[in-house]
């Protein structure tokens, strides 16, 4: 099997190879699964075991090489990772890890079970176990627990030539991950500023760094939440951000591509918290439990059934004029529909602004009155639609006006309660991802069929 790029492979020939591969293993013709995992790269496993059974995975993770778990550990969802530490043992994932960089190292222990993790650190080597711990004292969703320690610093007197050679020797030797920029501090610690590598090599060796140095457009801190760090990055179009403590002493830097999946990982979090799940479901859908999804999902279901129960309660106490115009009940599904659509569109727009840092809780009345506008012409779009729609099935000229004045009403207002909900949850340092769209449409419903049937009761006397 000829080795070929990851991307190269059609989801017809990747469906191939996971039956291959289950194929081979239920035989256990293992020889010929090394050679097909060797005619892979590490990333095309990740999926492939994924789709395999217990059984086979387990018989897959044992054939796997070293080589490749250094590239895959990382992505590996949790219950697959601490698969793969009870297959190879603990003192074989500690050789393993080595090898990579402090802050994927501290993305690994953290997702392991706390004696676990105990073990595999203590049979780390000693300096690697001092950057790790520095690393773990910080908390996974903070910008500290993303940064990485490895970088080229050196203090504002030292003279460019000096600090060449130094960091010539540490490069040589492997201790730098990251090589954008040598940071300058001073007596403390303190950051300075940044210089490009490629700028440092041409410039006079007789001048000191601290002479050259520039000001970063913006640093974080270690305790700050990792979205901030992402927003930053975005905003001042960064490769890299310095991390520094509260005396703004430097600790660390995020790269672009921890910050890719920074965003990746938020992103998808809100998407799942929008959809309706009371907490986001970690690592890959194919791998999680039935439990897990029941329990993330039976929440927010039986909440919203509780409060879409509200609706029943307002249609019972218009049951007199539903009798007496039976057409009225015709529109409701068209409605109710209208209100939860028009919400999440509203939501979907302020959520996403709040997300990226393009809106903050003081530009809550420029938003509301905006939506407002937008809503409203809205309105004026839908409405004489939904006038001529009514007539046409009703022949009923004051039915067709209700429906056509409560459509108007109803998009208003959940356009507005899809930017009120957002910024309430702002307000109450909550994630704004919380206002579910089946939360929006399920307050829209009750909200719409109240509107409907008032303006029906004053219409239909």
């Amino acid at each position: 099997m000829e080795h070929r790029d990851s991307m190269a492979y059609s989801t017809l020939e990747y469906e191939e190879i996971v039956e291959k591969i289950e194929e081979l293993l239920e035989r256990h013709e293992f020889e010929e699964v090394k050679k097909i995992i060797s005619a892979l790269k590490p990333q095309d496993l990740v999926g492939i075991i994924e789709r395999l059974s217990t059984g086979n995975r387990r018989k897959l993770l044992s054939l796997i090489p070293s080589s490749y778990y250094m590239e895959i550990l990382s992505r590996l969802p949790d219950e697959i990772l601490y698969e793969v530490v009870m297959i190879k043992g603990v003192s074989k994932i500690a050789r393993i890890i080595s090898e990579m960089p402090p802050d994927e190292i501290a993305d690994i222990l953290c997702r392991l079970p706390v004696k676990t993790r105990r073990q595999v650190l203590a049979l780390l080597p000693p300096w690697k176990i001092s950057e790790v711990i520095e690393l773990l004292k910080y908390p996974p969703e903070s910008a500290g627990g993303i940064m990485t320690t490895r970088i080229p610093v050196f203090h504002k007197d030292e003279p460019i030539g000096k600090v060449l050679e130094k960091y010539m020797i540490k490069y040589q030797l492997g201790l730098y991950d990251k090589l954008n920029y040598a940071y300058v501090v001073d007596d403390d610690g303190r950051l300075l500023g940044w210089v490009d590598i490629k700028s440092l090599m041409i410039m006079p060796r007789d001048k000191k760094i601290g002479e050259v140095l520039q000001k970063p457009p913006a640093v974080i801190n270690a305790l700050a939440d990792r979205e901030e760090a992402a927003r930053l990055v975005i905003k001042y179009d960064l490769i890299e951000i310095p991390v520094v403590d509260d005396k703004g002493k430097l600790l660390g830097v995020i790269t672009v591509d921890d910050i890719i999946d920074v965003i990746v990982a938020e992103s998808t979090e809100d998407i799942l918290k929008f959809g309706g799940l009371i907490k986001a479901v970690k690592g890959s859908y194919l791998t999680a439990k039935v439990t897990e999804l029941v329990k993330r999902r039976a929440t927010w279901l039986l909440i919203l059934y509780m409060l879409e129960s509200i609706t029943i309660t307002v249609i019972s106490r218009f049951e007199a004029l539903l009798a007496s115009v039976v057409a009225l009940s015709f529109f409701i599904p068209l409605l109710t529909d209208t209100g939860g659509n028009t919400g999440s569109q509203s939501a979907t727009l302020v959520i996403r602004s709040l997300a990226t840092g393009e809106a903050w809780i003081g530009d809550f009345i420029r938003i509301i009155l905006k939506e407002l506008a937008a809503s409203s012409l809205l309105a004026l779009i839908i409405a004489p639609i939904g006038l001529g729609i009514a007539f046409i099935i009703s022949w009923n000229i004051m039915v067709a006006i209700t429906v056509s004045l409560a459509l108007a009403a109803i998009i208003i207002v959940a356009s507005l309660m899809g930017v009120i909900l957002p910024f309430i949850a702002l307000a109450l340092k909550a994630d704004p991802a919380v206002v579910s769209a089946p939360l929006i449409t399920t307050i829209a419903d009750v909200t719409g069929i109240t509107l409907y049937f008032t303006i029906a009761s004053h219409l239909l006397k």
